[in-house]
């Protein structure tokens, strides 16, 4: 499993460790050991769980990002598409840190 993709999903969620170990039922040291990388082979429950959490498919955590990335990357130059995303925060969500990543996600699509 790719550690970036759940640390990135947790935060597009606004959620802390310690809140995903809490909703999932799994120590926030082994969350923290999966996002660094360091443990690259959770279980096929902890998938489950995490995939239950962040509504995706146990297939989408396993998948490389990287290699992702390079097919992603290749289908760009050769094919026009549309991206479409939506951006939803309560109240309560939105703070300096939010906005900054959000300025970052915007300023990064525009230069592509």
């Amino acid at each position: 499993m790719d550690g970036t993709k759940l640390k990135m999903l947790r935060n597009a969620k606004g959620i802390s460790l310690t809140k995903l170990g809490e909703l999932t039922g799994i120590s926030k040291s082994y969350l923290s050991l999966i996002e660094r990388d360091i443990q690259r082979n959770p279980s096929l429950e902890i998938l489950g769980k995490l995939a239950k959490t962040f509504d995706v498919d146990v297939e989408y955590l396993v998948k490389d990002m990287k290699k992702e990335s390079a097919v992603f990357q290749n289908e760009r130059s050769t094919v026009k598409s549309t991206l479409k995303f939506e951006i939803e925060l309560y109240d309560n969500q939105l703070n300096p840190q939010k906005i900054k990543q959000i300025k970052e996600l915007i300023s990064s699509l525009i230069r592509e």
